[in-house]
């Protein structure tokens, strides 16, 4: 596993609040370094120009949706980027959602709000090298 203060995570959030506050809480945690995305779109681009460590990824987007950026993402032609950890935070942890993000190959669900503290344990699963078929909801 990857030191907390070499890991370099994509924070994808279409609110630039709920980015702000995700981004606190990572540095917080001691992260080394973390970038945003405000869309679906920007988030692919920067997947596929540099690579991450971690992503972190709302489910709901206007232009291209949370399912829509892993269903590039898990594409094995993207690459070794399709291998990367996902937390999705999201306000809608509904039962089809997590059934959906799970296909999707989404590492763990982390309901919004949350603290620093969720995160940590988000963190502490996923990057411990769970099963992607065992999805966590924190």
């Amino acid at each position: 596993m990857v030191g907390a203060e070499r890991l370099r995570a994509l924070v994808i959030d279409d609110n630039a609040h709920a980015r702000a506050i995700c981004l606190m809480h990572l540095r917080k945690l001691g992260i080394g370094e973390a970038e945003e995305a405000a869309t679906g779109a920007e988030a692919i681009l920067r997947l596929m120009s540099a690579p991450f460590g971690l992503v972190i990824l709302d489910w709901y987007m206007p232009d291209i949706s949370g399912a829509g950026v892993m269903q590039v993402l898990r594409d094995r032609r993207f690459g070794p980027a399709s291998a990367t950890p996902v937390i999705l935070m999201t306000a809608y942890p509904s039962v089809e959602n997590c059934d959906r993000a799970r296909e999707l190959g989404v590492s763990a669900v982390l309901p919004k709000p949350f603290t620093s503290a969720d995160l940590g344990v988000a963190l502490g699963r996923v990057l411990a090298g769970g099963k992607r078929d065992e999805l966590v909801l924190l």
